[in-house]
């Protein structure tokens, strides 16, 4: 596994970016000539391979701890967002126009199994649904005589404006992205990503179901990244200081309130701890399993998108500028800066002790400096 937490760096400057998801969805990528240079979003591990996607569909992998890289063929041309391996042949891969792929023999061969129509019918289904209940809530105060509470008036007006949204949606086509996928046993995963998207599995992806409903996100704002200890403990962060925890296996989830209000793009456990980060190097622990958080002292800035934690326990964190910031078993933090100065996204050990960076300039090997 990565650790738990996804790279967000290219997902965020191409959500503003209109894009004609339907056109390239079904798609095949194009062979790349140059892969391990090629933007790349996010990097995992699948037994003893490496497993990198990116722009335009690319998945790429290496047998060699990251030394060359060949490309496997992708049934779609958007750009991907996140990959996880449950074991060594069983992976999905999300990304934008709500595409979420699965391979079961190690990232040689990629199929469809979700996309952006069918989340746009699931959640048109369920904003009907919270129409029909707030409708019915006024309906019947007003039967009753009773003055509708503002909030509650509110709550309709927000209603209908999510069925005429998620009727456009289908329309206009599948756009909106995926940006990180859990899973926890072969079976058993998350997919989310942009607008509240969250989506179940419990059957390896064979079908997949809105979750929305198990979450308070009233506003819609963006899904990040989720990690998980164990099955039953999960973490969720994302846009505006969104940061949640749920101790039953995602059926509930609960918010933690005022904890920073920008976005925090990933979100990790290390023995026991989780941690969260995000932008202007924001870092965040919590050491009862999400319930109470702290501030962690970072020095540095430099908004942090994904990164890793290391078979030796460091958690290594990446971003913009080049910055690899990591925390190491005795607390230490240390900052370090790549060469290219490219933004990263996305970072994994290998057997060698070396860290993987992947990002805007593809591959790179992480300089630790003295520290």
């Amino acid at each position: 596994m990565r650790g738990g937490f996804t790279a967000t760096a290219f997902a965020l400057l191409l959500l503003c970016v209109p894009t004609a998801g339907a056109d390239y969805q079904f798609t095949p990528a194009l062979q790349m000539r140059d892969v391990a240079s090629s933007s790349l979003t996010d990097v995992t591990r699948a037994g003893d391979t490496l497993v990198a996607v990116g722009e335009r569909g690319l998945i790429v992998r290496s047998f060699d701890d990251g030394n060359s890289w060949e490309q496997s063929p992708s049934p779609v041309s958007v750009t991907l967002t996140a990959v996880q391996f449950a074991g060594a042949e069983h992976g999905w891969a999300v990304g934008h126009a709500g595409t979420i792929l699965h391979t079961a023999d190690g990232g040689a061969t990629w199929t469809l199994q979700f996309d952006g129509n069918e989340a746009n019918r699931q959640f048109l289904a369920y904003a009907e649904r919270q129409l029909e209940r707030m409708q019915a809530l006024v309906d019947e105060l007003a039967a009753a005589g009773k003055e509708v509470p503002a909030d509650t008036a509110y709550a309709l007006e927000d209603a209908q404006f999510y069925v005429e949204d998620a009727r456009a949606a289908l329309e206009t086509g599948p756009v909106d992205p995926m940006l990180d996928v859990l899973f926890t046993s072969t079976s058993e995963g998350w997919a989310v990503g942009a607008y509240g998207m969250i989506y179940q599995t419990l059957d390896g992806g064979s079908n997949w179901h809105l979750r929305a409903d198990a979450i308070d996100n009233p506003d819609r704002y963006h899904y990040y990244s989720i990690a998980a200890d164990g099955r039953a403990h999960l973490y969720l962060s994302g846009e505006a200081g969104l940061l949640y925890h749920s101790h039953d296996g995602g059926r509930s989830w609960t918010r933690n309130e005022d904890v920073y209000v920008g976005s925090l793009f990933g979100v990790a456990v290390r023995d026991g701890s989780v941690f969260s980060f995000g932008l202007r190097g924001n870092i965040f622990r919590s050491d009862d399993r999400g319930v109470t958080w702290s501030a962690v002292l970072n020095p540095s800035q430099i908004s942090l998108y994904g990164g890793a934690v290391t078979e030796q326990g460091r958690l290594v964190m990446v971003g913009a500028s080049g910055a690899v910031v990591s925390i190491d078993r005795q607390e230490a933090l240390t900052t370090t800066i790549q060469p290219s100065r490219a933004t990263l996204s996305s970072a994994i050990d290998t057997a060698s002790g070396e860290v993987i960076l992947v990002g805007l300039d593809g591959v790179e090997i992480e300089e630790r400096g003295n520290d």
